[in-house]
């Protein structure tokens, strides 16, 4: 009986194999991502609080040696208004607003040469009603397809949450304690981005951008979850694939398209965003 089954796991994870090399890594990191993210138990609130010592109201700020550094509006212990940082050369770093130390609306950041490299937008407003619904949950009032996940999957349900969905983290990255420490972190180590918060939920418009301006993704976000068309590149100097999510899941049919815009395959998930088939396009050379 032994002697039967083996070949057909090793049949099962070749196809695997061969479905995974295909996928764009987005897709990929979708797969694995509920399996490695660990919350922070330590708060359990939703909201985490943040790590700076901040003041009760004011305008907090800071100079580099010879340049701005960052500045940041605290309302209340917590940072709401407008926040920007700056390298060296004096261009913009990151910026965008934060409500109640939440991200809200657009958020931008740009490399030492000004070129924009990610642009996010979040709503303050729907992490509220969102981790709101999560605790007083009822599927017969429920809004949210994050809160429903939250019933079946905690885990991955706050994943969505975390600002290192949105801005994967170095894990050589060390713990900053304050907001001089970020900002000098973010403008002069070269290690990926930090952001100055530590939740948030998207809402509309996501892109990364490849150096020299190419999109490597782009797409909207609803309820914290992507959501219709979305583009992924892996590369600059490969294709892209083009398909749709609903619930964060890609759905249905996905083109992959060769770095001239030619259909090289087509791809087709599940409801459940399980690779299920794919066919290879075929074509003859040009004479």
């Amino acid at each position: 009986m032994i002697a039967k089954i083996k070949p057909l796991l090793l049949a099962g994870c070749c196809l695997f194999s061969c479905f995974a090399r295909t996928q764009p890594a987005a897709i990929l990191e979708h797969i694995g991502s509920a399996d490695v993210y660990t919350p922070d138990e330590s708060f359990p609130v939703m909201q985490k609080p943040l790590p700076y010592e901040l003041p009760v109201s004011g305008i907090v700020t800071s100079s580099g040696t010879d340049r701005p550094l960052f500045t940041v509006t605290v309302k209340r212990g917590k940072l709401n208004g407008i926040w920007q940082s700056w390298y060296s050369n004096r261009v913009v770093c990151d910026s965008g607003r934060l409500v109640n130390n939440l991200p809200d609306g657009a958020w931008i950041f740009r490399n030492e040469e000004g070129e924009i490299l990610s642009v996010r937008h979040y709503s303050a407003d729907k992490f509220f009603r969102i981790t709101n619904e999560m605790q007083h949950y009822h599927p017969k009032r429920s809004f949210y397809y994050l809160a429903e996940l939250y019933q079946k999957n905690k885990r991955l349900a706050l994943r969505y949450l975390d600002a290192a969905y949105s801005f994967p983290i170095s894990s050589a990255r060390k713990p900053v304690l304050s907001l001089q420490e970020l900002a000098e972190a973010n403008t002069g180590s070269g290690i990926p981005y930090q952001p100055v918060f530590l939740q948030g939920v998207h809402e509309g418009l996501y892109m990364n951008f490849f150096s020299g301006g190419l999109v490597k993704d782009s797409g909207m976000y609803k309820d914290g979850m992507k959501s219709g068309k979305w583009i992924h590149r892996d590369t600059a100097q490969a294709g892209w694939f083009q398909g749709a999510y609903k619930h964060g899941l890609p759905v249905k049919e996905w083109k992959h398209f060769d770095q001239d815009g030619r259909l090289v395959e087509v791809l087709h998930y599940d409801q459940s965003g399980h690779l299920t088939w794919r066919k290879k396009i075929n074509r003859q050379p040009s004479r």
